[in-house]
């Protein structure tokens, strides 16, 4: 287990206390923005329409000397956290030359991958470049298969894992489980397997986006339930707050609370540097907000164009229970100490 003490955390520490700071004057920036920094993907997951709704950006990722920009521009306006996703970020080939240059930059970066494509040396040279890598596992191997539309994806997804928590790390190592109607009753032994190879954290999201995939309603209470024992037993692995745990079944049910702060705490960037309301939501013109090419972030999130986007969309949008929503929404409301505790389990 990664455990680090956050009084050692040097510049991320310092953007994390002017980040906290911020927020209890009123006057929040960022915690977190995710970008898609490619569309490519070498799986088809069910749940994933990306290469679908972006197929005319596929070919339009950016060229590291401006990607380099995004993140100076990024940096400038005291972000704390950049998620790199995708589209399967690997398929780049400079991913650790950017996730270098962000850091150094003091940004806490981090990346979610479906682990396929982490090979001995590659792994190496992750770990040494994020804060945090996550691994999407959602079954155990012919479910995990299924839902990703490839045969051997978990073989290669735990060998990839493996690869990472074997290196001497500079980083935490975790899992996402999307829950599904297809790998609820595999959630426990999934944990243990990944618990066994040693990660550090295991997070659980609900499916979103696809009603049809939704775990069954009589079941939900006895996987709440395992989930709460689990939290309960392993503290550290399950980081995820009871609030989160407590409301899945709400968000199943359609009952869960607005919890939003789309467009002040989190936002989106895709694979063209372009600025979105809210990781969430679909990169469109609906919820663009400008381009970090052609405009400061910090001037983006003082215009009027935001706050009318904001206004025209955040009222209408349904409740959501997302990590890369929910959890920072209600991190903005959490005491100094536990803020330090969530990134004192990086090795910053």
């Amino acid at each position: 287990m990664v455990n680090i003490n956050p009084l050692r955390l040097n510049m991320p520490l310092l953007r994390t206390l002017r980040v906290y700071l911020k927020l209890k004057l009123k006057i929040p920036p960022p915690i977190f923005v995710a970008w898609d920094i490619t569309y490519k993907c070498n799986l088809n997951c069910f749940f994933c329409d990306r290469q679908t709704l972006y197929r005319d950006n596929v070919n339009k990722d950016l060229e590291l000397s401006k990607a380099k920009m995004v993140l100076d521009n990024l940096a400038d306006a005291d972000v704390m956290t950049v998620g790199i996703t995708g589209g399967e970020p690997l398929l780049r080939n400079d991913l650790e030359e950017l996730a270098k240059y962000a850091k150094d930059k003091g940004l806490i970066v981090t990346l979610s991958t479906n682990g396929t494509l982490i090979t001995r040396s590659r792994a190496q040279r992750l770990v040494n470049s994020f804060h945090s890598i996550s691994v999407s596992l959602d079954g155990l191997s012919d479910t995990h298969d299924i839902v990703r539309g490839k045969k051997g994806a978990y073989d290669k997804a735990i060998q990839g894992l493996k690869h990472l928590t074997t290196n001497p790390r500079a980083c935490a190592i975790g899992v996402n489980f999307v829950l599904n109607k297809l790998n609820f009753q595999e959630l426990r032994k999934v944990f243990d397997t990944v618990k066994n190879i040693g990660v550090d954290y295991f997070f659980i999201q609900p499916v979103i986006g696809s009603s049809s995939w939704v775990i069954p309603k009589d079941t939900i209470n006895r996987s709440i339930k395992q989930i709460l024992e689990m939290k309960s037993n392993y503290r550290r692995h399950i980081s995820q707050s009871y609030y989160f745990i407590n409301h899945i079944s709400d968000y199943i049910t359609g009952t869960v609370p607005k919890l939003c702060d789309a467009g002040q705490l989190y936002f989106a960037i895709n694979n063209e540097g372009k600025l979105f309301l809210c990781p969430g939501l679909p990169r469109t013109k609906e919820t663009y907000i400008g381009s970090l090419l052609q405009h400061s972030m910090t001037d983006l999130l003082k215009s009027k164009k935001l706050k009318r986007i904001k206004d025209a969309i955040v009222p209408k949008c349904p409740p959501c229970l997302m990590n890369c929503t929910t959890e920072f929404s209600l991190l903005a409301k959490s005491p100094l100490k536990t803020i330090l505790s969530k990134y004192g389990s990086f090795r910053l």
